[in-house]
């Protein structure tokens, strides 16, 4: 049986004598008694020579043992603003295993006014304790924060990045020692660039002998305030790392040919556009949203199961990045359909409701993600007497996906070039350039890189050992008036969602082996079995044949994942069995400057911004806003890995 996960939990201000942010359960200070702020400065930015060594670079990477107040963040992001000579992207990766409440961190915060206009903008962004990576964008995504909340020892294994300087900020290790040990230093090694720096205010002797047996050549430097000594070191191994961080990738051009304009391929832009890509677009259809991601309203809510599966810290972290992004296209002026009106999961019975309420408790989840909500607490929300209770999620929602695939384009421009009405025939590579031609061998467009978002039709373009099904899924629109809608989404049986016109929506069917791209009155009939089910005594007066209503073809895996990233060469990896005989997807050949975006099923809305942002972050050698056991379940090689397993061709 899978081994339930423990829940974070947050750490609450205290203070010792003399006032200095002070840890109970491990007691040590946050940070030297002399300043918090020169500590962060003379330490971690001196220990590592930083500003100067990050002097011009693209794109600058620091990874950082313990978050605690964040004050080495703000203080590396403050140097950063001040020079003129910072890196284009700046890259700050933290773990922290007890992370401070929002309110928490602010009241703390007030006590280092040099960083007040930093610390707002970074507790408005402060995520849910919730385990797994978190990323936030500051600076028009200049710089990055990715906050891993998690044990150090559990997470560095699953971190995919290339650390330029490293700050080993922990509590004292005879107070906190599993934060120093030589399992940590040689994560530390996998994760550290060819000349990467580390620096810490302890000197503890097996600090030193840890750093050193792992690849690092420690010194002593002077130390901050009343400390004599600190420690700085350079990652200068005698061999190279087993398992090391692959090289960032070099493009002849950061240009990129996206194929297909549902939300999977607009996310994919926005995305890259973000990065500085110059993106050629290229869609079968004379607009975009012109398929699935053309339905009138849809749902966005993560799934709960006890042992927080990979599909449920999958779609966690998709939903919390996806949400962050749409603020974002609101705050810079993209306006769209949508709402975080919650969403109710009401259990079909007594068995799913426990197992519902059995998951919340046992994943200790605050009751901003997700909450339980007993029979009688279910039914007044819903205005009605509820047989069960269910799952309630405040953050989720509803929204109109064709606005917001229109969000993410406008923002992608003017680096967007949109060639609507071409159907791409075949894909051509010469050398390190990629073509998209047309049915009479004219190019469409060319590129260093190309990114499959055009669903299904993926596997016409590149065989990549995976076989997709097409699921149709009918949606019943119901007219204003007709029914009583309640002012959130139900989910369960099917779903209800209300919308901004008064409509509300109702669905979907799942349909195997069905093609017919028309609304049917059997599939309206079936939604109304399902509004029945969500919404008792609200079907009765409704007519199935006077109903319209959207149909849409889900793309789906079979492991019910999705496809993001750098597509496989099934051909060379067939001819090679010794490539197919590793353990990870990582040895598998690929197909040079090809990747996809496709696979997502239901779930478009929860893992296209995601998706976006991994796509992104590969083709730029930046870390990755997953932990490597999650990208390797959406890894496309997967399916060739398995099947070579069990022995197949």
């Amino acid at each position: 049986m899978a081994e339930t996960p423990i829940p974070i939990v947050p750490a609450a201000p205290a203070f010792d004598a003399a006032g200095t942010p002070f840890s109970p359960a491990y007691g040590d200070v946050y940070h030297s008694a002399d300043s918090g702020p020169g500590q962060a400065k003379h330490v971690f930015l001196g220990g590592n020579d930083l500003p100067s060594r990050w002097a011009r670079a693209r794109v600058f990477t620091i990874l950082e043992t313990g978050f605690g107040l964040g004050l080495n963040f703000l203080a590396t992001w403050q140097a950063w603003r001040a020079d003129p000579a910072r890196p284009e992207r700046l890259h700050f990766v933290s773990v922290e295993k007890h992370p401070f409440a929002r309110e928490g961190l602010a009241a703390l915060h007030a006590r280092y006014p040099e960083f007040a206009p930093l610390a707002a903008q970074l507790q408005a962004a402060w995520p849910l304790p919730l385990p797994g990576l978190h990323r936030m964008h500051f600076e028009a995504g200049r710089v990055t924060l990715t906050l891993a909340f998690a044990d150090v020892a559990d997470v560095l294994p699953k971190l995919r990045l290339a650390a330029d300087a490293i700050y080993l900020d922990g509590f004292a290790p005879d107070r906190n020692p599993g934060m120093w040990t030589p399992a940590v230093m040689k994560a530390l090694a996998r994760l550290a660039c060819p000349g990467a720096t580390t620096a810490t205010y302890t000197t503890a002797r097996a600090v030193r002998d840890a750093l050193a047996a792992a690849g690092f050549v420690p010194e002593l430097r002077p130390g901050f305030g009343r400390k004599r000594h600190m420690l700085a070191a350079r990652f200068s191994p005698l061999r190279p790392p087993r398992h090391a961080s692959p090289p960032a990738p070099r493009w002849s051009e950061r240009r990129a040919i996206v194929v297909g304009a549902g939300l999977a391929g607009a996310a994919v832009c926005e995305r890259l556009a973000a990065h500085g890509w110059a993106i050629e677009l290229v869609e079968r259809h004379a607009a975009p949203a012109a398929e699935a991601s053309g339905m009138p309203a849809g749902s966005f809510h993560p799934p709960v199961s006890r042992d927080d599966s990979i599909l449920s810290r999958l779609t966690r972290s998709g939903f919390l990045y996806a949400i962050d992004c749409w603020r974002a296209l609101e705050t810079g002026g993209r306006r769209f359909a949508w709402a975080q009106c919650g969403v109710m999961q009401i259990a079909r019975d007594a068995r799913e409701e426990k197992r519902m309420a059995d998951s919340v408790r046992a994943l200790g989840n605050p009751a901003g993600y997700v909450d339980y909500l007993p029979p009688a607490e279910a039914g007044r929300r819903r205005g009605l007497a509820a047989r069960t209770g269910g799952l309630w999620f405040p953050a989720g929602g509803w929204v109109r996906p064709v606005e917001l695939i229109a969000a993410l384009l406008d923002d992608a421009r003017p680096g967007l070039t949109f060639h609507p009405g071409r159907t791409v025939n075949a894909l051509e590579c010469d050398g390190n350039r990629w073509r998209a031609l047309a049915a009479d061998g004219t190019p469409i467009a060319a590129a260093s890189v190309v990114v499959l978002a055009n669903s299904h039709d993926a596997t016409r373009l590149v065989p990549h050992g995976v076989e997709l099904k097409c699921v149709r899924g009918q949606l019943t629109c119901l007219p204003p008036g007709s029914i009583n809608p309640p002012g959130m989404v139900l989910a369960g049986a099917g779903l209800l969602m209300p919308a901004a016109d008064g409509a509300a929506v109702v669905g979907s069917t799942y349909d195997f082996e069905d093609e017919d791209p028309e609304p049917r009155v059997s599939g309206h009939a079936g939604n109304l079995e399902r509004l029945e089910l969500l919404l008792p005594g609200s079907a009765a007066r409704l007519d199935p044949a006077r109903l319209a209503g959207t149909v849409g073809f889900r793309c789906v895996t079979p492991d019910r994942l999705p496809l993001i990233g750098s597509l496989p060469d099934a051909g060379a990896a067939r001819a090679n069995p010794a490539a197919r005989s590793g353990k990870w997807t990582q040895g598998l050949p690929r197909l040079n400057g090809l990747y996809g975006a496709f696979g997502y099923a239901s779930r478009g809305l929860t893992w296209a911004a995601l998706g976006g942002e991994l796509i992104a972050s590969m083709l730029e050698g930046e870390p990755l806003p997953l932990e490597g056991d999650l990208a390797d379940a959406v890894d496309p090689a997967r399916f060739l890995l398995r099947r070579a397993r069990r022995g197949g061709s």
